[in-house]
């Protein structure tokens, strides 16, 4: 009696594993351009030559890994610096080169890092909130001798740049807030319904078995689960990948917990947002499945005198040509609150 119950359940547990494989498997398959492009990168494998002055700074007991870039024109003075803060689960690796060659090519030196807990830096095991990755930040500027420096954040890094704007005003010249949040756990702007199952399939689909291909496709799945109506970067997003997997640490499974944790721990900003002195442009996508566009438009009427940019069709994947149409208005900000 027990054996036929135990061959029961077995049956069961292995008819739900195939329900839930061919569920996994009812995600948006990979074209065929999109599949050689990934082959050609993990058979090319990394070939970038080095860019600008890597080191490391000390926030607390975390040391951080960064990268400062000049400007290429060696003829020109450079206008100032620019600290790009990344998203949740990105690596400095992952900076479009549309972002940082668009800042560069206008004078500015350019900043970038990984958070604790992901890429090169320490992996922080401790609880941390928003608070103590604005100090990473600006452990980073203390390393470098910068007094003050324009922010540039996507996402997360938008919160983190709020933080710093309303905390340490003088160290920041001008704040770019990219398709971020005052609250994200604001109630009346919920996280699409599609999003979460369709996450959960690509997980089951390619995080199981973490082979090269599976961790890229991994990551270039979420990237086209974030986008909007126009292509990402396959191959630059496959690059970024295979970089972390064959030349730093790897992808720390735990990090997107601690971050989550780190955002619920700060809680709201909407009361301190009227507060900010620093000059704030906000932009975001109509068509952004993480963070409504509405949420946005919420947290940048508190901000006073902050200047808007809605983009149309833009999601939150970080598509090109989305973001040549938000650089431009983000040069001729920053340039604006330099003085140019």
């Amino acid at each position: 009696m027990l054996k036929r119950i135990s061959l029961i359940g077995l049956g069961l547990l292995i008819a739900l594993a195939l329900l839930i494989s061919i569920w996994a498997s009812s995600i948006t398959p990979f074209s065929q351009s999109e599949q050689k492009l990934i082959d050609h990168v993990i058979a090319s494998g990394i070939t970038e030559k080095q860019r600008g002055k890597e080191g490391y700074a000390e926030s607390g007991d975390v040391k951080l890994w960064y990268r400062i870039e000049q400007p290429s024109k060696t003829n020109i003075p450079v206008k100032g610096t620019v600290l790009l803060i990344h998203g949740i689960g990105a690596s400095a690796m992952f900076w479009p080169a549309e972002i940082i060659n668009g800042l560069l090519q206008q004078g500015y030196q350019v900043v970038i890092s990984d958070h604790r807990g992901l890429g090169n830096s320490d992996w922080h095991t401790a609880e941390y909130d928003l608070n103590d990755l604005m100090q990473d930040n600006l452990a980073i500027l203390d390393a470098l001798n910068i007094e003050k420096a324009h922010v540039l954040g996507l996402s997360l890094g938008g919160m983190i740049g709020q933080e710093m704007s309303l905390q340490f005003p003088q160290r920041v010249v001008s704040l770019s807030s990219i398709m971020s949040s005052g609250f994200t756990e604001d109630p009346d702007y919920p996280v699409a319904a599609w999003f979460k199952p369709e996450a959960v399939k690509l997980l089951i689909r390619f995080g199981l078995v973490a082979t090269e291909e599976h961790t890229i496709k991994m990551m270039v799945g979420i990237y086209k689960l974030l986008k909007g109506d126009s292509d990402i970067d396959v191959t630059h997003i496959a690059r970024a990948t295979l970089k972390e997997l064959r030349d730093r640490k790897g992808f720390n499974h735990q990090l997107a917990d601690q971050q989550a944790a780190a955002i619920h721990a700060s809680g709201s900003r909407y009361s301190r947002l009227p507060l900010m002195i620093v000059p704030t442009l906000v932009v975001h996508g109509e068509e952004d499945p993480l963070v409504n566009i509405l949420s946005a438009k919420k947290y940048a009427a508190l901000i006073p005198n902050a200047e808007t940019l809605w983009v149309a069709g833009m999601g939150h994947g970080l598509e090109p040509k989305k973001i040549d149409i938000w650089m431009h208005t983000v040069v001729e900000f920053i340039n604006e609150k330099n003085g140019y």
